[in-house]
């Protein structure tokens, strides 16, 4: 069986519908993710997803479920839509009477005759009690008795009729098509997730408001987790008067000189290889670069200076602004690896990326001849990202 872990990337509860008045919550609502294997790369392919809403983080009541059937998962990215196909238990309110100073008995037919187990409680403000602990009084002064044929609840008195002006009210859940019903009575509902039947292992909380819905913030801290990414070249674009190949020994300037070959490739000094690599898209902060490189040196007869191979690297936002820049040690290494801090938090809705310069050298000060190269052989980046939650 394969291991996934599910990742959280921004958990917007978008509203696509609205009913009622201007203050209803919404009747669908699109969750976005991501669905990582063990080894953290994307999954493709379905999933099969449920859906569930809890009032609490562990344990609980059940407020909302339903079966999403397959799911189609795109490099990791999927989403869908809830709300409308599942059944929720929604919280339903009505008072039992309001006490005139003499009666010491009341009574109460729910409107509703589909009432969920367990669920009924009642207060007065002063006195609760529920179906599962009974009366916060022990029942001395203050208790309650629930028919479940008549759906009528019954409070009494023990020790005279209560003061005038009280407000008792009786609270309990009745199955409702839909999440909208629950919603308008919850206060933070938390989501789980299942996928192939496994419950994620942390719930997510969700924070109600008039016009959307969201998860527990992905910006704040208390979300985010370090997680190390090797990152893939997205793209290259070389700049040589040599036949280059992305891929395979006969690379040559400006990637390098292969292992094994004459080292007296001139390229001129305008020649270049840009490589590009796209951080996730999830990323929250980019806290550190971790490089390893080579820079070849060639000593050229008739120059009195040898020549270095160049790396530049730059960060840059979705419009190409230089964020941050880094200039490689110009020092022959076959295999060098550097850590490059770099601390930058990534605003909402923005991907950043990295650019990286591999050029001939030119110290000698040669207006037309260039020796030497390099290459970027690895690049792990630190990233804080939302947290993900592991299946057993």
């Amino acid at each position: 069986m394969v291991r996934c872990r599910l990742l959280f990337l921004f958990a917007v509860l978008s509203v696509f519908a609205w009913l009622g008045n201007l203050w209803a919550g919404p009747s669908e609502l699109n969750f976005q993710g991501v669905l990582l294997d063990s080894a953290g790369n994307g999954v493709t392919g379905t999933r099969a997803m449920t859906v569930k809403l809890y009032d609490a983080a562990i344990g609980g009541n059940l407020l909302y479920t339903e079966d999403l059937g397959n799911v189609a998962v795109n490099k990791g990215v999927y989403s869908f839509n809830f709300g409308t196909n599942g059944t929720g238990n929604a919280k339903v309110t009505e008072t039992v009477a309001t006490t005139d100073g003499t009666a010491t008995s009341f009574q109460k037919i729910f409107s509703n005759t589909n009432v969920v187990a367990g669920s009924v409680t009642v207060t007065d403000g002063t006195y609760t009690w529920d179906q599962v602990n009974g009366s916060s009084d022990g029942g001395v002064k203050f208790d309650a008795s629930y028919s479940t044929s008549l759906k009528r609840i019954t409070v009494t008195y023990y020790n005279g009729a209560p003061t005038v002006g009280k407000t008792i009210a009786v609270t309990y859940r009745s199955p409702s098509t839909g999440v909208l019903g629950v919603l308008s009575n919850e206060k933070d509902p938390w989501l789980e997730i299942s996928v192939a039947g496994v419950p994620q292992s942390t719930r997510q909380k969700l924070a109600a408001t008039p016009y959307s819905l969201r998860a527990a913030r992905v910006d704040e801290e208390s979300y985010q987790e370090l997680k190390e990414i090797d990152l893939p070249i997205k793209r290259a674009l070389a700049i040589s008067s040599y036949n280059y190949e992305h891929t395979g020994v006969t690379s040559r300037f400006p990637i390098g000189v292969p292992t094994g070959t004459s080292q007296n490739y001139n390229a001129y000094n305008w020649e270049s290889k840009t490589i590009i690599y796209d951080l996730p898209f999830y990323a929250k902060e980019i806290v550190s670069l971790t490089i390893n490189y080579t820079i070849y040196k060639l000593t050229v007869s008739g120059y009195s200076s040898s020549f270095f191979g160049k790396i530049d690297l730059s960060l840059l936002d979705s419009i190409d602004q230089t964020l941050f820049s880094f200039a490689f040690p110009r020092q022959e290494t076959s295999s060098s690896t550097t850590i490059i801090p770099i601390n930058k938090v990534v605003p909402a809705g923005e991907t950043y990326r990295i650019s990286i310069i591999v050029q001939p050298g030119n110290d000698s000060g040669s207006f037309q001849s260039s020796w030497g190269g390099g290459n970027v052989n690895s690049i792990t980046a630190k990233l804080k990202v939302p947290k993900t939650m592991a299946l057993p």
